[in-house]
């Protein structure tokens, strides 16, 4: 089940709601790392990572990402899942957006990665900034689960 209630834990309130149409796509990518503790180089990352563009989705741990807090009817999933998506690349950082509401689990995420994303709204209130030079350690932690590209 997707837990669609998302509230600011540094703000307070409620998350405007927008959503975005998105068309189709070249390709899921399995980012590796993680879970079986395999050391992730810069070079070694896979290509949505290592030459990003805007508009690539990431299934990623919110959680680690967002200052919001994720969960249903006033209470904080313990992990909360979801999709983020790169809406600027410069040369030593992007910033990305997050999907409003979570899932309590990885499976929950990388279905819909690889599905039909109409349905899916963007937070575009939270802007994130990730540094580059810190992609391999956020896939060799598993808070970047897999990524996709959308056809242009």
């Amino acid at each position: 089940m997707k837990f669609g209630t998302l509230t600011f834990r540094a703000m307070g309130g409620v998350a405007a709601f927008g959503a975005v149409l998105l068309g189709g796509c070249d390709a899921v990518t399995s980012v590796t790392g993680g879970a079986d503790g395999q050391e992730v180089a810069a070079a070694a990352l896979e290509p949505n990572l290592a030459q990003p563009a805007v508009g690539d989705l990431w299934a990623a741990k919110l959680d680690e990402f967002s200052s919001y807090e994720f969960g249903d009817n006033g209470e904080e999933l313990p992990a909360a899942y979801g999709l983020m998506k790169v809406i600027e690349v410069e040369d030593d950082q992007l910033v990305l957006i997050t999907e409003i509401g979570a899932w309590p689990t990885a499976e929950g995420t990388l279905g819909e990665l690889g599905g039909d994303l109409a349905a899916i709204s963007w937070d575009e209130n939270e802007n994130i900034s990730v540094d580059r030079a810190e992609l391999p350690a956020l896939v060799e932690q598993g808070h970047i689960l897999e990524t996709r590209r959308m056809a242009e």
